[in-house]
């Protein structure tokens, strides 16, 4: 993603009187404009804005789900390899009139918009030199973060599908066994080995993950791979206690020698 200096934000009038919209939620939809110009859509990731205006990136996700919730913004996921690689934001509105499905990128060729040769615009800001370096600097580590972004709200809806409502602090902890290098697909998985042990709890799960830690194991392939020499390590050991605490018949003989010993003696005549 890169940004051009001649290129302004635009909060449009749709935008800059919906009272339901926060002050900053409104700027972020100006800086999204911004940043469409090139391309026609925005791919910078929650982790740039929060750095950008200084607030925590679940606070931008919160932004950027409201401006979606108000049908200002779409977002577009796209996938490689099966995996999130991207994420698009697509302006909604047409400038100067709502509802329109409709997007046109304003630069300095826009005819009757806001050009390079505009100097002042009461409804526009200016995208600065500064975070145009900021962007050009961050731009694989942007792509980077956006993947581990929408990793995290994958894991996170499982999460909240098959265990309970997660915590921010759980929250919080899976996103750093996903720093860590655990894959989304393998969070996943431990989640769902939880689920079938009957334990949705997330110390159990936890537990887990840092087996997996431990044991260098990063994928779902690895993990199958250890649950099966776990399985047949545990029923060996089964098999061995069993044949262990199997009990032994008792075998009785009969050790009264007295008929014998009256035969020998001949003192049994019925012969």
């Amino acid at each position: 993603m890169e940004s051009n200096s001649n290129y302004y934000a635009v909060i449009t009038a749709d935008v800059r009187y919906d009272k339901r919209l926060k002050a900053n939620e409104k700027l972020l939809y100006a800086e999204i404009t911004a940043l469409s110009n090139k391309n026609g859509y925005c791919n910078a990731s929650n982790n740039y804005f929060a750095k950008l205006y200084d607030k925590h990136k679940d606070t931008i996700s919160d932004w950027v789900n409201n401006l979606k919730k108000y049908g200002y913004i779409t977002v577009e996921l796209i996938n490689r390899e099966g995996k999130t690689a991207e994420r698009r934001i697509y302006i909604t509105k047409t400038y100067g009139q709502v509802g329109e499905n409709t997007y046109t990128p304003i630069g300095e060729n826009a005819e009757g918009g806001i050009g390079e040769n505009t100097e002042h615009n009461n409804t526009s800001i200016e995208y600065k030199e500064e975070e145009k370096e900021i962007n050009k600097e961050k731009q694989e580590e942007n792509f980077n973060e956006t993947i581990a972004e929408e990793n995290s709200e994958s894991v996170i809806d499982y999460y909240n599908n098959n265990i309970t409502l997660i915590s921010p602090t759980v929250a919080e902890e899976i996103n750093y066994y996903l720093d860590d290098g655990l894959t989304e697909d393998l969070i996943k998985r431990c989640i769902k080995e939880a689920v079938d042990q009957n334990a949705r709890k997330w110390k159990y799960i936890k537990t887990i993950l840092d087996n997996c830690k431990k044991d260098n194991i990063r994928t779902v392939e690895e993990f199958e791979i250890n649950q099966k020499e776990f399985r047949e390590k545990q029923k060996k050991k089964t098999d061995k206690q069993t044949f262990k605490e199997k009990p032994r018949r008792e075998v009785k003989y009969n050790t009264d020698f007295s008929e014998y010993d009256k035969y020998i003696r001949g003192d049994d005549k019925s012969g």
